[in-house]
């Protein structure tokens, strides 16, 4: 058994994601410590908008929209990040008046995992995480979670993203964080970006590329690829013509019996990687093979074509929940 397997107790949102879907990549990950350096551009751009956005709650008026636009600058492609730029310009001018005094930013938990139908507390693991932020709505008063997300899915009123959060534990495991750090919070303020899917135009190629009369091309057609101000041009347009079908706020409830619920399904998953991880045993699970439009990066290894050693694909680390971690 490896080391990051004896020293990590702390069951995370992102642990618990991949536990339920698949315990072998539960393992490599968090029991063995390996990451796919894929990873790293995959989730560059989601960690841009992530960094922006904590700057963006941390300040105040207008010092908001330079704090966010100076804190995601990162070593992406120029053209990712004028997507990430004007995707938090948008969010800035969507919900800049919007009244609500922050309380806490990033603020990072640990809490006990409780079986809701005993009250026994768990002897191997701890809940974790960190609240992207706690506000206090000026309106009313009511102390409110914020969790920011970004998504390529239709995040509309009614859409089946906004179902899909009734169930969501990840939601009542951060009501438990937030009562572990002394907030008693009455609801989570969903807070979603929908990623523009513009991307940057490139040249026709030369065989393909047809004139008119007056030697110009045909509509659609370019003879030089687009550059990154007429790339950021055309998202701005696409932004400011539909603002709510890129940022929508709802507002996510939890009763008492939904944590309770929520906390049982998290003890069960527990057990379960409990012994797992007594036997030595991680079951593959191929139905999680593909998610996300994405082959898994562990795929090659599980199917006997790869091997953790390629250091060209794989790197390890005693730092299991990357997600904790002060930047």
């Amino acid at each position: 058994m490896s080391s990051c397997a004896r020293m990590s107790n702390l069951l995370t949102a992102s642990r618990l994601k991949d536990a339920r879907a698949c315990q072998r990549l539960h393992r490599l990950r968090y029991g063995e410590g390996y990451r796919p350096l894929e990873d790293a551009g995959v989730l560059r751009f989601g960690t841009m908008v992530h960094f922006g956005l904590e700057a963006w709650w941390r300040a105040t008026g207008e010092d908001r929209l330079t704090a966010a636009l100076e804190a995601m600058q990162s070593d992406a492609d120029g053209f990712e990040q004028v997507r990430a730029a004007e995707m938090l310009r948008g969010y800035h001018y969507r919900w800049q008046s919007e009244q609500y005094e922050v309380l806490a930013v990033e603020a990072a938990f640990e809490a006990p995992l409780r079986n809701p139908t005993t009250g026994q507390t768990s002897r191997t693991w701890r809940l974790a995480g960190k609240l992207d932020a706690v506000v206090r709505d000026m309106r009313d008063g009511r102390t409110l979670l914020v969790e920011h997300k970004t998504s390529s899915e239709d995040v509309g009123p009614g859409s089946d993203y906004w179902k899909r959060l009734r169930m969501d534990g990840q939601v009542s495991v951060y009501f438990e964080g937030a009562n572990a750090l002394g907030y008693e919070v009455d609801g989570c303020l969903y807070d979603v970006l929908s990623k523009p899917g513009l991307r940057p135009a490139k040249a026709t190629p030369p065989d393909a590329r047809k004139y008119r009369k007056d030697g110009a091309l045909y509509a659609g057609q370019r003879e030089a690829d687009e550059t990154s101000e007429e790339y950021r041009a055309r998202l701005v347009e696409a932004i400011a013509s539909e603002p709510h079908r890129y940022y929508q706020r709802g507002e996510v409830v939890r009763l008492e019996g939904e944590v309770d619920e929520a906390l049982s399904d998290v003890w069960q998953l527990g057990q379960q990687l409990r012994e797992a991880e007594l036997t030595g045993r991680a079951p593959r699970n191929p139905d999680a093979c593909l998610r996300y439009g994405r082959t898994c990066a562990f795929f090659g290894v599980c199917s006997g074509e790869a091997s953790l050693d390629d250091a060209t694909r794989f790197t390890r680390s005693d730092v299991v929940h990357p997600e904790l971690q002060h930047p």
